[in-house]
């Protein structure tokens, strides 16, 4: 297995020292193979820079919609410059739950970014919370002007059947996160069902959102296992199968043949 998104040794609220030793190790008993971890702020890259000197550690980096007004290009290529091993842009995208008030700065520089993405040939990661209608006419506009042709995975996906159609028209992933062990899921939970298993990756998004049965419990890639085991349930198929094409599919996505 891979979790394809974690902010695991980033930032201030996640785990340093031995405590991340210990996440680790969990994860990889667990079976997680690889992580990507994400920084989303130019103040996490000195994280991000640690973390990917690890063997089984890939990195992505992008300014997230609650730190647009952060955004500086010259300052972003100085980031993939620096750091060897980011196989992905992101997060990038729009957020409109906490700050609905920075929407046109937060469309713009999700387009900078898009743009900048493409010219660094890289696959992005896409946030989108609360504005689905401004994350597809930005992507569409994106798609017209070739600027997807790396490909890209819309993370931690909540959306509807619709942004999931166009996404996959698009030739985009969808990432399912520990919100579709939720109980009141069940809406999302037949959205992954019609999304061919080729398209899909897996996630934690730690250290939130911990899936069921570690509700209210600090995320952590080891629990991985818990959207894998209901992502078969949901496409009825075993989970050794949905480890295997999701760990491909990530492969395919993000390391293009790269390693370490």
């Amino acid at each position: 297995m891979i979790d394809s998104h974690c902010h695991i040794g980033i930032g201030a609220e996640a785990d340093k020292g031995e405590a991340l030793e210990n996440v680790l190790n969990r994860a990889y008993s667990a079976g997680v193979e690889q992580l990507l971890t994400v920084a989303c702020s130019y103040d996490d890259t000195a994280d991000l820079a640690v973390m990917t000197k690890r063997s089984n550690v890939w990195g992505a980096f992008g300014i997230h919609p609650e730190n647009a007004a952060d955004y500086e290009e010259t300052k972003t290529l100085e980031v993939f410059r620096s750091l060897p091993h980011l196989v992905a842009y992101g997060e990038i995208g729009l957020d409109y739950y906490y700050a609905s008030e920075t929407r046109e700065t937060q469309c713009f520089v999700f387009m900078r970014q898009l743009e900048l993405a493409h010219q660094l040939n890289l696959p992005i990661i896409i946030h989108t919370r609360d504005a689905e209608e401004d994350t597809v006419r930005i992507l569409k506009n994106a798609f017209q002007q070739g600027f997807l042709k790396s490909g890209g995975v819309l993370h931690c996906f909540t959306g509807s059947d619709r942004l999931a159609n166009i996404a996959l028209d698009m030739g985009l992933y969808l990432s399912a996160s520990g919100i579709i062990t939720f109980k009141n899921a069940e809406k999302l939970r037949k959205v992954f069902q019609s999304v061919p298993l080729s398209r899909l990756l897996i996630e934690t998004d730690s250290p939130y959102l911990a899936p069921v049965p570690y509700r209210g419990k600090t995320n952590e890639p080891a629990f991985v296992v818990e959207t894998l085991k209901q992502l078969a349930y949901i496409k009825q198929i075993d989970n050794e199968e949905v480890a295997y094409v999701t760990t491909q599919n990530f492969k395919k996505l993000f390391l293009k043949g790269k390693e370490k």
